[in-house]
């Protein structure tokens, strides 16, 4: 295994730390405290950084934040995306203004889902995470758009991040998890079907939350409140992003409805997703929505000369 470079592990940590707090201006001392450094390494580290425009300093309040040079390099290691994602914007920007939602690109980068670009303003508070850049997991039951067009390989190594546990022994294992693999599978054939994904909030997970939580702490065990809390986000994921049969619910307040943009091999390249709902959605109205959004994300498709997989690849 090659040796660490402690040089380029700062330099990676400062870059995400930043990432992720963008516009937020930190002083020297913030710095080397978030990141565990010395004054004197974070110095000169912040320097040479600076120098090359991958941060911008304010020498009146003596702070940092991430400079325009790191504009161009996020621009180029775009690639493919960044040019489907300029077609895309003017269907995000109509969509945005047809159905008063803010609307969504994202990818897959490694085993995270991207944020690429947001258009419009949420009609109501949403728990989904919309700024450009932000990262999230590609684990069960999230990115459920991504892997529903996905060959039968991709979406099993999907499904091992059900569990840390569940390796190739277990994703035959006729047990527990099985089970909720078959459920995974089902939902995956379904949403294939329909063209797109939809998830509801969570205000259900916060009323059971605290309603539990009065539960734990009656017994004063912040074990037993940890275990409730694991089981509310098991069922809140599953309950979120596995809804398939629409018919027949009641009217909810969806969180989002996503649907995939294709490649010209038939793979994924972007999911378009609405968001920020103003009201509870019946099956109906979500059927309108979902019609449209695929309208668009059909549309954008063809403009990148793309294309859905056979229905035998992901079979």
């Amino acid at each position: 295994m090659p040796r660490p470079a402690p040089g380029v592990e700062r330099t990676v940590a400062l870059i995400t730390f930043l990432s992720r707090h963008p516009g937020r201006p930190f002083s020297l001392s913030e710095l080397a405290r978030q990141l565990d450094l010395n004054k004197a390494t974070a110095h000169a580290m912040l320097a040479a950084l600076t120098d090359s425009g991958w941060l911008l300093r304010d020498t009146a309040h003596k702070t940092y934040q991430l400079g325009a040079a790191l504009v161009s390099i996020g621009d180029a290691a775009a690639g493919a995306d960044r040019h489907a994602l300029e077609l895309a914007r003017p269907h995000m920007l109509r969509l945005s203004d047809e159905l008063g939602v803010q609307v969504v690109a994202s990818t897959v980068l490694g085993d995270d889902i991207v944020v690429l670009a947001v258009e419009g303003h949420a009609a109501a508070p949403n728990d989904f995470v919309s700024r450009p850049g932000s990262r999230i997991p590609l684990s069960p039951p999230l990115g459920t758009v991504f892997v529903a067009w996905s060959d039968a390989g991709d979406v099993e190594q999907w499904l091992r991040r059900l569990s840390p546990r569940l390796d190739d022994h277990r994703l035959d294992d006729h047990r527990l998890d099985d089970h909720r693999l078959g459920i995974y599978r089902d939902a995956i054939k379904v949403i294939r079907r329909r063209g797109y994904t939809v998830a509801l909030n969570d205000d259900w997970r916060h009323d059971l939350s605290r309603a539990l939580g009065v539960f734990a702490d009656s017994y004063g065990d912040t074990e037993v409140r940890t275990a409730v809390e694991r089981v509310i986000q098991a069922m809140s994921d599953e309950k979120k992003y596995l809804l398939v049969d629409l018919d027949g619910i009641e009217a909810q307040q969806f969180s989002l409805i996503s649907a995939p943009v294709f490649d010209n091999t038939g793979r994924v390249r972007l999911a378009i997703s609405l968001t920020g709902f103003a009201a509870r959605l019946r099956p109906q109205q979500i059927a309108a929505y979902g019609r449209r959004l695929t309208e668009a994300t059909m549309a954008i498709t063809r403009r990148i000369d793309g294309h859905p997989p056979d229905e035998a690849m992901t079979a």
